[in-house]
């Protein structure tokens, strides 16, 4: 198991996440890759790649077992997908990190809707952490199924019973 941390492929640097990372970075599961994009960094401890293409990115993504990401909506939809709990810490532009504040707004929005856990300051990313493993192997481990797959199922067991007992109902039919 891995930790995959993507910051993006912004111009601006995003040092506070990369910062935070290399505080923790002993405590995360083990390695941790880095996707660092336009930030300079040298983090001791991690596997640091500048850009990855799309297919490389991905295999991250399924392979990790904790996923620490900018807010950005393809890193986060990408994680989602594949049935992963990011931790996220939107870019802000008070710290030069984006050009206006909407990653902020996004991550609100899916934090509150349960599907990431929102860092808003970089020195609560390792309670964020221990929250997202804790949710993810909580998903893992429940037999849950997913809502809509199951008002699908019982919609088609009441089908199936109907049709059952309106076969039973009716006589047969002689030629």
């Amino acid at each position: 198991m891995t930790t995959f941390v993507s910051v993006g492929n912004a111009k601006q640097p995003f040092r506070r996440l990369l910062d935070a990372v290399v505080t923790l970075v002993n405590e995360l599961p083990q390695p941790v890759v880095v996707q660092q994009g336009n930030s300079r960094f040298s983090g001791t401890g991690c596997v640091v790649r500048p850009f990855m293409d799309m297919v490389e990115f991905e295999e991250c993504i399924r392979q990790a077992e904790l996923i620490i990401s900018h807010a950005g909506a393809g890193s986060i939809i990408h994680a989602i997908r594949a049935g992963k709990i990011p931790v996220v810490i939107p870019r802000l532009v008070e710290y030069a990190e984006i050009v206006d504040d909407h990653q902020v707004e996004f991550a609100r929005a899916l934090a509150e809707s349960g599907r990431i856990v929102l860092v808003q300051e970089p020195n609560d990313l390792m309670e964020a952490v221990r929250e997202a493993m804790s949710r993810q192997r909580s998903a893992h481990t429940s037999n849950s199924v997913p809502p809509m797959i199951d008002m699908v199922r019982k919609a088609l067991q009441l089908h199936a019973a109907h049709v059952k007992q309106r076969s039973a109902v009716q006589p047969e039919r002689k030629s």
